[in-house]
């Protein structure tokens, strides 16, 4: 697809407001809605974390509500893998993410399901990469090594974060966790595509992120870990992870690729996804990715 070539259009210098307005309803597909069930409560609750942990209160009342609705926040993920799962014409994918919206939902059901919830949604991840693989070597899609490789690493970094969180070896997998989930993020325009401005945005970004966590290491550090689940990995993984994602969001909005957009905005608010509503978030990006892989982007 030329979308995943390093393109040189003529508009490359065009504003990126300009684009994004050319968004319309009718744009939106199904897998699209399917995304943006998945994303509102990850970045919510992202946002939520951050703000929490600034200083100064929050509004009266919002912790308390929060601690209400927290543990719902997984539905929509959940709801996600369903919609999608209807709108595949794969067994093997419909599956995958069946597992991924079904062990979400056995998550709310009580504490001790997050263990066997854990596992599934690992598995529906699994099963979703694994389809993505069949329909690759059998022709079936124009798809690449190198976007299956991207998705066997986030789903990786899902399962090393995870197994950190439920206590295997902690610290070895949630330093290695992290760095593998960095690095899925800062792949993220192998799914996407990029171009000469989306580049240029993505390292403004980086230098950014650059700038504000060498000049005030301790607030970047704490946001680094209660916002995006960071843990003992070096700076360079949290640029790539950065610019790469901020390179592929900025492509995808650019060329209204509305649901690749969502993936990659859900790979950016997920961060390290080391709790079930982020490693939900993470696959159901995976799954937005390997449907816009054949072609069915919208």
């Amino acid at each position: 697809m030329s979308s995943r070539r390093v393109e040189e259009s003529a508009g490359a210098g065009g504003s990126l407001a300009s684009t994004v307005s050319h968004l319309r309803p009718a744009d939106v597909s199904i897998r699209t809605l399917a995304g943006l069930l998945g994303l509102i409560p990850v970045l919510a609750v992202t946002l939520y974390r951050v703000a929490h942990n600034a200083p100064g209160d929050l509004t009266a009342g919002l912790p308390e509500a929060v601690v209400l609705w927290l543990p719902v926040a997984i539905v929509g993920p959940a709801l996600a893998g369903f919609l999608l799962a209807a709108s595949s014409d794969r067994v093997s994918e419909r599956v995958g993410l069946a597992f991924i919206g079904s062990f979400s939902l056995i998550s709310v059901a009580s504490p001790i399901a997050w263990y066997p919830a854990a596992i599934g949604i690992v598995v529906g991840g699994g099963i979703v990469v694994w389809s993505w693989n069949d329909r690759l070597y059998n022709g079936h899609v124009s798809s690449s090594v190198r976007e299956l490789g991207g998705a066997g690493v986030l789903v990786a970094g899902v399962a090393f974060s995870l197994a950190a969180t439920v206590g295997v070896a902690p610290a070895v997998l949630r330093p290695l966790g992290s760095a593998v989930a960095l690095v899925g993020v800062g792949v993220s325009p192998v799914f996407v595509g990029w171009d000469r401005l989306s580049l240029y945005v993505g390292a403004l970004a980086a230098i950014l992120t650059f700038s504000f966590a060498t000049s005030a290491p301790y607030v970047a550090g704490a946001v680094l870990l209660v916002g995006g689940g960071v843990v003992g990995t070096p700076l360079v993984l949290v640029l790539l992870g950065v610019g790469g994602g901020i390179t592929a969001l900025t492509h995808a909005l650019r060329t209204t690729r509305t649901d690749g957009a969502v993936g990659v905005a859900l790979l950016l608010a997920a961060g390290v996804p080391s709790t079930l509503l982020g490693a939900s978030g993470v696959l159901v990006a995976v799954a937005l990715f390997a449907t816009a892989s054949r072609g069915e982007h919208r």
